[in-house]
């Protein structure tokens, strides 16, 4: 069925990042309206508005829009530094709601007023709110360019505190489309720029952010330490809404590594601080997570009367972001309780209510995009007038050079474009090659070097067995008169190396092929082996496996298999381990393997051995699974090794 959808972290985690968003978006709005000035709001006192308006902007949006819009209405048309901060709060109230395309229009009305009255001290935190809206809606691109305007206008004019926040947005937006490294670099800069400030708010708000980062790159133990961090600053102020967030960042987390109790206590105490501080969207968000998290693990009626619950949240706010979303997970419930009617029915209201979304979003950007593209126009029309009235003959002059130079510029530039796609496209192909090469290259050596150790253990083991065996049997052929009993041990002699060539044999079958993994699988054969470790006294081996039910590939198998094995023989020939760990965990798209053991470690930069040898092979086999291996080990730490296969998909 196309509606069909399971447990979905990334999910989870991508709403927890626009929640973090919507934290940026109202620190750094809060800061400048509460800066704003009484004086510039002319009689309608629009500093006291906007702060009252504010104070409701997120308990009941509705209000705090009532409030300025009556504002406006007595303004009579009058533009003023008051006007366009009215304006970009009305568009905050929108924004809460999830009406994206509202917001964008009352946003690009304070960005028209604070233009027209040169309110450049306002510019940034409107470009800022721009850039959020944008994020939210996926247009990233846009989103960037407002985050760099409002970047640059901050720090033009010393506001370190703006741009911290703006920061913490860019970092939002790259974790979005999944440049981990680069949403670390801008969160590491918000969180520098709210400690240089004392800032706690923002530091907590950075705080937790890094930890959804490391959350998402499994990177358990770092996500911990800075949801902790961020938790404990929290607390420490008083800061409720982020340790709130804090204990969503961990709920989420919890759910992704199958701890699915601590998920959800973690949820319901995001829930209780969320009502403690009258946020319905953060309460109605951990509420769905609790929900998801209840019907994994089969409580489908608990589960359908939170999941009901945050729904009942979502519309008495009026945010269609939390509509669909609940719609989603309630499709889901009603999935597992069989109740595929209502699961559909609800599954057709979230497709319905997200793209009614996005569709509005995207005319209302056409729409501004338009309004910019008349007001350029009529500016050049003027223009036009003016150079008339001055000479009509050297305007047409003007013109005609204007158009041959443009023309000639476009000419060039289309010829320099062509080339440099051209140059471009070789520059691929080549390597394409190179890199095919590379990988035909690295598979060959890797099989010439298993048939070199194949032909080793024969050579050593059972050639020499069968040798001593010919020895023996010769002897017994050549001296015929041999005594009755010598004869018989020289037999027995030669009996028994040929059983131990036979049980040699058997290793080295089972070494390549173990039986038990084509009959039983990967976890029943990685049992056995750790059995055999665990007798032979050498170290000590554990192996935990999540989610490893269902068929897998079977060359998945003996990839995943070949690779412990020969980590394994690592640890104890060259890294003295005295414990040697496995985790195994199969996602819906990806299997990963993670090994750890408590060795001597070794250098990772700069070593030019980790391409050659055991690791070498390991590194050959995972890449022609389109998989990756990643190191992570220094000297006298251990070494821990992480492989993630993509799974094949059922089309």
């Amino acid at each position: 069925m196309a509606y069909k959808r399971t447990f979905n972290l990334k999910y989870l985690t991508m709403l927890l990042a626009l929640l973090w968003m919507g934290n940026g978006f109202v620190f750094s709005q809060g800061l400048f309206l509460h800066k704003s000035e009484s004086a510039d709001c002319g009689d309608q006192n629009c500093d006291s508005i906007v702060k009252t308006a504010m104070a409701l902007l997120y308990s009941n949006p509705d209000s705090a829009r009532n409030i300025v819009t009556l504002a406006l209405s007595h303004n009579n048309g009058k533009l003023s530094k008051g006007v366009d901060r009215l304006q970009n709060v009305l568009g905050a109230s929108y924004h809460v709601q999830a009406e994206y395309g509202q917001a964008l229009d009352r946003y690009f009305n304070a960005l028209s007023v604070a233009k027209a009255i040169g309110d450049s001290a306002y510019l940034a935190n409107i470009y800022n709110n721009i850039g959020t809206v944008n994020l939210k809606t996926g247009n990233y691109r846009e989103a960037l360019e407002y985050f760099h305007q409002a970047v640059n206008e901050y720090e033009r004019r010393g506001k370190k505190s703006e741009a911290a926040s703006t920061f913490n947005n860019m970092g939002l937006l790259f974790h979005e489309i999944n440049n981990s490294n680069k949403a670390k670099s801008y969160f590491n800069l918000a969180l520098n720029g709210f400690q240089a400030l004392g800032d706690s708010i923002g530091t907590s708000a950075a705080l937790n952010n890094l930890g959804m980062v490391y959350a998402k790159t499994t990177r358990t133990d770092s996500a911990i330490y800075y949801y902790n961090k961020a938790a404990e600053m929290s607390q420490h102020n008083k800061n409720l809404y982020g340790l709130c967030i804090s204990w969503q960042g961990r709920a989420n987390l919890y759910a992704s590594l199958n701890f699915y109790q601590q998920a959800a206590e973690a949820y319901q105490l995001s829930c209780e601080l969320a009502r403690r501080i009258k946020q319905p969207y953060q309460e109605a968000f951990a509420m769905l997570g609790l929900a998801d998290v209840l019907a994994h693990e089969g409580q489908t009626k608990p589960a359908l009367d939170t999941a009901q619950e945050a729904m009942a949240i979502a519309r008495q706010i009026n945010n269609q972001v939390l509509q669909y979303q609940a719609h989603e997970t309630l499709s889901r419930i009603y999935e597992k309780r069989g109740e595929l009617l209502k699961s559909l029915e609800n599954f057709r209201q979230y497709s319905e209510i997200k793209d009614d979304l996005l569709n509005q979003a995207i005319l209302h950007q056409v729409y501004n995009m338009e309004l910019n593209s008349l007001h350029q126009a009529n500016v050049r029309q003027q223009l036009e007038i003016e150079s008339q009235k001055m000479s009509i003959s050297k305007m047409s002059n003007q013109l005609i050079l204007s158009i041959i130079i443009f023309s000639l510029a476009v000419a060039g530039l289309y010829l320099l474009y062509l080339y440099f796609r051209y140059r471009q496209k070789e520059r691929f192909q080549q390597t394409i090659i190179s890199l095919n090469e590379k990988k035909s290259r690295a598979a060959i050596e890797a099989e010439i070097g298993e048939r070199q150790r194949i032909g080793r253990e024969l050579h050593d083991g059972i050639g020499q067995m069968l040798s001593v065996a010919r020895l023996h049997i010769s002897a017994i052929q050549q001296k015929k008169q041999l005594p009755e009993n010598r004869r018989e041990e020289l037999l027995n002699a030669a009996i028994h190396s040929v059983d131990e060539a036979f049980d040699e044999l058997r290793n080295i079958s089972h070494n390549l092929a173990p039986s038990l993994l084509s009959e039983k699988g990967l976890i029943e054969a990685l049992k056995n082996l750790t059995a055999l470790i665990n007798q032979s006294n050498q170290l000590k081996m554990s192996v935990e496996s999540f989610g490893m039910n269902g068929s897998i590939d079977p060359l998945i198998e003996h990839t995943l298999y070949r690779a412990i094995q020969e980590l394994l023989n690592n640890a104890i020939k060259h890294g003295g381990a005295s414990h040697f760990s496995v985790q195994l965990i199969k996602g819906e798209a990806e299997i990963t393997l993670m090994v750890e053991d408590n060795g001597q470690g070794f250098e990772v930069s700069g070593n030019e051995t980790l391409s050659q040898g055991g690791l070498g092979n390991i590194r050959s086999r995972v890449e022609n699974l389109n998989g990756t291996l990643f190191i992570d080990s220094l000297p006298s730490r251990g070494t821990i090794i992480t492989i993630v296969i993509p799974l094949k998909k059922n089309l």
